[in-house]
């Protein structure tokens, strides 16, 4: 490499004293070639320093193929949950014991990337806002795998303008109930509501689009808005960098949360551990200054809108009739009521984690929702009096059978069955009928005692059970403390009173 001085001082050499190479060669001791690279070489060139053999780098042979198959494996992922570099850096920190600097594993995810050919830059205009209690609000996919199943669903984020702090929760549709449900979880989580919020021209919020940022909004929406006292913003058509704070949001959530993909045995214990990610996450000193979201959130808490102490019925309704099979139809299922409602109108309220059914504004019934497609839900009280009057329908009657009885139910029918074919079907549904009264694991171990001791008659079967459950009832009963009663103190009668009264005088 030659110094850029001598570079400059052959190079006047050569043109400002008018000497051949030969004489530079003689008067510096370069070789004619050097001089020669240097005349008619770029000085990039000729100054920079080029190595032949790379330099040892022992940190990077170790942790640069554990970061490849990482991002290898990542590809399949969703997009917008895929490996940056930051998250990178954190994992190989928590799981590899990596001590390094987050420059060098940049460095080596840009050169990986690179390899791979994966690269994507994109440019963000930045944005000031005022501490005014302003807030944005917006839907993203993920996946995330609940109980062994990958469940491609949505993430609902909302974030304060100024200070960034934010709350996203994940659902397994964008309906309204589930765009409500979410509203309300924030303004909770922040235990206030903003003064304004900015959408995308949601089909849950917009029902048409006017002339410039005008809207003609959903009924329901504007009914949620006047419950909670909030204003409504909406961006021009495509064109969601009008709020960028909730697009950047949308990709910090997904590398920072749902990278890898989360896994949980419930939608609500993913949630429960998201709200606890996002305290965690607001709360991480940030930038120069150290500023972490909640402290920038403390300026616009002043700001923030009170909760309403009315709750607001975060619900989809729709009337229903109700079939010859006792099953009401809602978004795509059946849920069973009560015989007694067969061929009655209903309303039923479809929340995001369950259904309610009411007739004349007193509830029926209440089902876990189902989110397939072509299920009929069926709760088995709602068949027992039927089920009274048809005994010879319980072996394939459905409510039954998804019912998931305990085995000494479907024992004790086999057994009675085949001793008493005609009485059989009529003798289990009278045990049936015990659950109306009993818990289902108590009538079990009932008929599993009654099947060995040979006392298979429904009024036995009813006696072993009360039997079980009467140990339960005396705790109960032993418990309550006796009440005493008041020892009051009576005054000792004063006879000249009463002569008073009877003379006609006043009492005292």
């Amino acid at each position: 490499m030659i110094k850029v001085d001598t570079y400059k001082y052959i190079k006047d050499l050569h043109i400002k004293e008018r000497k051949s190479i030969r004489q530079i060669s003689r008067d510096t001791g370069l070789s004619r070639q050097t001089i020669r690279k240097i005349l008619y070489g770029s000085v990039e060139e000729v100054t920079q320093y080029k190595r032949n053999v790379p330099p040892p780098a022992p940190l990077k042979e170790q942790y640069a193929p554990i970061i490849r198959d990482w991002i290898v494996e990542n590809l399949t992922a969703p997009p917008k949950q895929r490996y940056t570099a930051s998250r990178i850096y954190e994992r190989l920190q928590e799981e590899k014991g990596f001590a390094g600097g987050a420059s060098t594993v940049r460095g080596w995810v840009k050169e990986i990337k690179h390899e791979l050919n994966i690269e994507r830059v994109e440019t963000y205009v930045p944005l000031e806002h005022d501490p005014v209690g302003r807030a944005q609000c917006d839907w993203t996919p993920a996946v995330a795998r609940i109980n062994g199943q990958d469940i491609k669903g949505d993430l609902f984020l909302m974030r304060f303008s100024n200070s960034s702090a934010f709350y996203i929760r994940f659902y397994p549709h964008q309906r309204q109930e589930a765009f409500f449900d979410a509203h309300e979880k924030t303004f909770a989580f922040f235990n206030g509501v903003p003064q304004s919020i900015l959408y995308d021209n949601l089909k849950t919020a917009v029902k048409r689009v006017l002339v410039g940022r005008k809207r003609e909004e959903q009924d329901s929406f504007v009914k949620f808005r006047a419950h909670h006292g909030f204003d409504s913003e909406f961006c021009n058509r495509a064109k969601g960098n009008e709020k960028g704070k909730i697009e950047a949001l949308a990709r910090y959530v997904k590398w920072h949360i749902f990278t890898p993909v989360p896994e949980f045995p419930t939608i609500e214990a993913l949630n429960n551990w998201i709200e606890e990610r996002c305290r965690k996450l607001n709360a991480r000193p940030r930038g120069r200054n150290q500023q972490s979201f909640w402290d920038a959130f403390e300026l616009e808490r002043d700001k923030l809108l009170p909760i309403s102490i009315h709750t607001f019925d975060c619900c989809n309704r729709k009337e229903a009739k109700v079939n010859r099979f006792s099953l009401v139809q809602f978004d795509r299922n059946q849920y069973s009521v009560p015989t007694e409602y067969t061929g009655k109108m209903v309303t039923v309220k479809g929340y995001v984690d369950k259904i309610e059914i009411y007739y004349q504004k007193s509830k029926i019934a209440a089902h876990e929702r189902c989110y397939d497609s072509g299920k009929q839900m069926f709760q088995l009280e709602h068949y027992l009096k039927l089920l009274e009057r048809k005994p010879r329908a319980v072996g394939q009657a459905k409510p039954v059978r998804q019912a998931n009885l305990p085995k000494p139910f479907a024992k004790y029918h086999e057994v009675v069955q085949s001793m008493d074919p005609e009485e059989g079907d009529r003798q289990f549904v009278k045990v049936l009928l015990l659950l109306k009264r009993f818990p289902v694991h108590i009538v079990s171990e009932a008929l599993t005692l009654a099947i060995k001791q040979n006392r298979l008659n429904p009024a036995d079967v009813e006696q072993i059970v009360d039997t079980i459950d009467e140990p339960s009832t005396k705790t109960v009963s032993s418990t309550k403390t006796e009440v005493m009663k008041p020892t009051g103190q009576v005054a000792p009668t004063q006879l000249q009173r009463y002569a008073s009264l009877v003379k006609g005088g006043v009492g005292a």
